[in-house]
C-alpha cells in the first residue's frame, strides 16, 4: 500500500447524462416517472471515488466501500445531466473517508458520505470461495 495520504484533500468531478439503467423501479406507477434510483445514483459516486484512489494502489490491492450514509434531496429524471463529484475527506490506516455529492446546476441532488477501505484482492477471492463452498 502506498502512502494514502497523498489522497487527502483530492476530488474529481464528472459531468454525467442519467440514463435509463437508473431509473427508479421499485414501485410500477412511479417508475412511469422515470426518476433515477438513489443505489444507481450512489454506485456511480461510488466509482468516482474507486477511479480517483485506484492509482495510489498496488495492483495486488483494491478500494471497496464499507460504509455509506445517503441524504437523496431532490428528485432528477432520466436524460437530465449533473456533476457528480467526490472529495477525499480523511485516511486513517486503511480506510479513505469520501464526500461525494451530485447537483443538478445549483440545486443538490444527493449527498453521501462514505467510506472506502484498501483490502488485499487475494483476501476478496478467498472470501469469496469461502462463501461459496
Amino acid at each position: 500500500m502506498r502512502n494514502l495520504e497523498q489522497l487527502l484533500g483530492m476530488g474529481k468531478t464528472v459531468e454525467f447524462t442519467i440514463d435509463e439503467s437508473l431509473t427508479w423501479r421499485e414501485d410500477r406507477e412511479m417508475e412511469m416517472l422515470e426518476l433515477a434510483s438513489t443505489s444507481g445514483l450512489c454506485a456511480h459516486v461510488f466509482h468516482i471515488a474507486y477511479d480517483l484512489i485506484q492509482p495510489f494502489l498496488s495492483e495486488s490491492e483494491v478500494s471497496v466501500v464499507t460504509e455509506a450514509n445517503v441524504r437523496h434531496v431532490a428528485p432528477i429524471r432520466v436524460g437530465e445531466t449533473v456533476a457528480m463529484g467526490v472529495k477525499i475527506l480523511g485516511v486513517t490506516d486503511n480506510k479513505i473517508k469520501i464526500r461525494g455529492v451530485v447537483m443538478r446546476g445549483e440545486t443538490k441532488i444527493l449527498e453521501v458520505e462514505f467510506v472506502r477501505a484498501v483490502v488485499s484482492r487475494n483476501y476478496l477471492r478467498r472470501a469469496a470461495l469461502e462463501k461459496t463452498t
